[in-house]
């Protein structure tokens, strides 16, 4: 399968590479002491889109969806979306969204005390049956962008009812012992992040999101990707997990799209501790609108096309997604 690690009998002895690696940087050396380097692995690579379309035959080694746990289809749902990850062997990014029952009236006032009385406990159980009866690895990333206040109803200004929420959610899903599920906590990546931080025990992956647009800057420059990722590697070298782009997007026209998407391809290889990337290929959601309008994430037809052209990208020493 495509996202599964070497053997052991490959893996490079972190003391080994510790005493070797003198000379690098001390954000390598974090790195080092937490999670063993493979001798080679290559970046996994996805595209989300609201609807499938004939781009999904591409050779994309990640699927993402995103599961909104109050949809009365949540499970079949889901169903679909694994059972089609593991026909193309691709590996399942899971972003569950804690939205309030706002069908039942509830409001975002109502989702920490909802879910901590458990009126959420049915739909929730009955999602992680699906994902702990799945055959192969599952991503599982929760209530994700927590330090971005407001944006979601999970999204508290007081860190502690946010801890409260993912620490419920993620001891209710372990009591099914799924041994499949690598949890995902996936801040923006914010300086604030770490005040958001569940603990060693409850992450397996960060995940962060990385977006651009001339509108950004003051004198309408594209920001880099590997700029905006410096900003907020300093994740991977406090806690030494793995990083994954669980969304990126660039908007604007081809003539920017495409050197900024080769650029952030290129990247990967001086981050190792970037295990993947999901591309966004989607508008903006018109309920999350943004202080310079309602930004477009979708590729242009021939960014779209190179994009896939890429694919699958060069082996580089780095860190998996996936651990055995």
């Amino acid at each position: 399968m495509v996202y599964l690690l070497p053997s052991d009998g490959m893996r490079i002895s972190v003391s080994i590479v510790m005493l070797a690696a003198s000379a690098a940087s001390a954000s390598l050396l974090v790195m080092m002491s937490r999670r063993p380097l493979s001798i080679s692995s290559s970046p996994l690579v996805g595209l989300y889109e609201f609807k499938a379309t004939k781009a999904q035959k591409a050779g994309f080694s990640l699927d993402a969806m995103f599961l909104d746990w109050n949809d009365p289809d949540a499970v079949p749902k889901l169903q679909s979306f694994l059972s089609s990850a593991a026909s193309q062997q691709r590996l399942p990014l899971i972003t569950l969204e804690p939205f309030p029952d706002r069908a039942a009236g509830r409001t975002n006032a109502d989702l920490l005390p909802d879910v901590l009385s458990g009126r959420h406990d049915q739909r929730l159980v009955a999602i992680a049956k699906v994902v702990a009866d799945n055959p192969g690895v599952v991503l599982l990333r929760f209530a994700h962008e927590m330090d971005k206040a407001g944006q979601y109803p999970w999204a508290f200004t007081d860190p502690s009812h946010y801890l409260r929420l993912y620490h419920y959610v993620h001891n209710k899903v372990s009591t099914l012992k799924p041994g499949n599920i690598r949890w995902v906590w996936s801040p923006i990546g914010s300086s604030s992040a770490d005040r958001f931080w569940p603990g060693d025990h409850y992450a397996d992956l960060i995940g962060i999101s990385i977006y651009t647009s001339r509108l950004w800057s003051d004198d309408g420059a594209l920001q880099s990707f590997s700029n905006r990722l410096q900003r907020k590697r300093w994740l991977h070298e406090r806690y030494g997990l793995p990083l994954l782009i669980a969304e990126t997007g660039v908007s604007g026209p081809s003539i920017d799209q495409q050197p900024w998407l080769a650029e952030a391809l290129q990247s990967l290889r001086r981050f190792p501790e970037v295990c993947g990337l999901v591309y966004f290929h989607a508008p903006q959601p018109e309920w999350m609108p943004l202080p310079t309008g309602h930004e477009d994430w979708h590729l242009n037809p021939e960014v779209l096309h190179w994009f896939q052209q890429q694919l699958p990208l060069p082996s580089r020493p780095g860190l998996s997604c996936v651990e055995t």
